[in-house]
């Protein structure tokens, strides 16, 4: 004896749904305040040579704490007419963050060997070489932020 099998099916809606989001692809360059590329470009260009700093660090230089993934947007973004030393900046652990075996990886590094700058187990000594220094954080916020005269 065969049962009835009663199919409770939606309805789907003819009309199409639109989207407030534009569509965006996957080569679309995220939005970026032009402001703030400006003042991780500036932040990046007081790193002196032979120091390195983290993407965290440039990003409160910069004035946006908490931004270290801006910053590295910011620097894959940047065109090739923007003159920065775009190889001071490091990830927080004191490593390279491109894959090792990459030719971007040997290019920062060998700009940073170039500099002094010495790796050990394919970290950078940050205690040694990291901008800017403990103390002179300080001077930099009060550069920073004091009234100008």
């Amino acid at each position: 004896m065969a049962t009835k099998r009663h199919k409770t099916a939606s309805r789907k809606s003819t009309t199409k749904k639109t989207s407030s989001k534009p569509a965006r692809s996957a080569a679309a360059k995220p939005a970026i305040a032009v402001s703030d590329a400006k003042k991780i470009y500036a932040a990046i260009k007081r790193i002196p040579k032979g120091r390195v700093s983290t993407y965290g660090t440039i990003a409160e230089v910069a004035g946006l704490p908490r931004r270290a993934r801006l910053v590295g947007t910011v620097l894959r973004h940047t065109p090739t007419t923007v003159k920065v030393p775009w190889f001071r900046v490091i990830n927080a652990g004191g490593r390279i963050s491109f894959p090792v075996d990459s030719d971007a990886y040997e290019r920062q590094r060998s700009h940073l060997e170039a500099e002094g700058i010495a790796f050990l187990r394919g970290r950078v000594d940050l205690q040694r070489h990291v901008w800017p220094e403990r103390g002179e954080a300080e001077d930099l916020d009060e550069l920073l932020w004091r009234p100008r005269e």
